[in-house]
């Protein structure tokens, strides 16, 4: 029964991510390309407040800058990996326990990683700013967004990731924030 229960309530928070993608893919299509040509061109830059970093989408020779390039900037730091985007409820729901897990950590060698699935920049910059996510933040250009995916069979969000000292991935389907203990024990396995 318990399984049964847990099912159901897995497949009606799907079900919710669908529909609320379905209405912010439609408020997102009037975005421009301007947008996104003005967020690929962008230098890694900081914020104002110095515990949002936020990663261009372009190496520095103009390349599409993919997950692994991402990943070896962070080359000897524990990487928490978050895959979430701003119109997914369950995604927002987490965001209190990922923020505490960061507090927990902050000044470790662990990155907390917050790669957004949202499909306008402007969605995905006032989501961040509005739950007010501190972290290395990062919006795939489209050709990275979908290797990520494939690569890592992530077919739903919120999904978790663990990377190592060395950049291998060690867990592609980590533990929630809200695991707490769970969690914080695997990044400090890896310290």
């Amino acid at each position: 029964m318990k399984k049964f229960i847990l099912f159901f309530a897995l497949i009606a928070s799907a079900a919710s991510c669908a529909s609320e993608k379905k209405q912010a893919n439609a408020a997102d299509s009037t975005t421009t390309e301007t947008t996104t040509n003005t967020v690929a061109t962008t230098e890694t830059a900081t914020t104002n407040d110095t515990d949002k970093v936020f990663i261009d989408q372009t190496n520095s020779d103009g390349s599409v800058k993919m997950f692994e390039d991402v990943l070896a900037q962070y080359k000897g730091k524990v990487i928490y990996v978050d895959f979430w985007a701003s119109w997914c409820p369950p995604c927002r729901g987490e965001m209190p326990s990922s923020q505490k897990l960061h507090s927990q950590f902050e000044g470790k060698d662990v990155v907390f990683l917050y790669v957004s699935f949202d499909r306008a920049a402007d969605a995905w910059k006032n989501g961040i700013e509005k739950m007010d996510i501190k972290g290395v933040h990062y919006f795939p250009a489209g050709d990275a967004n979908q290797a990520v995916s494939t690569k890592y069979g992530i077919n739903g969000i919120p999904r978790y990731m663990l990377v190592d000292k060395n950049g291998k991935v060690i867990n592609p389907d980590a533990p929630r924030p809200s695991s707490d203990q769970v969690i914080a024990g695997l990044i400090n396995q890896y310290l």
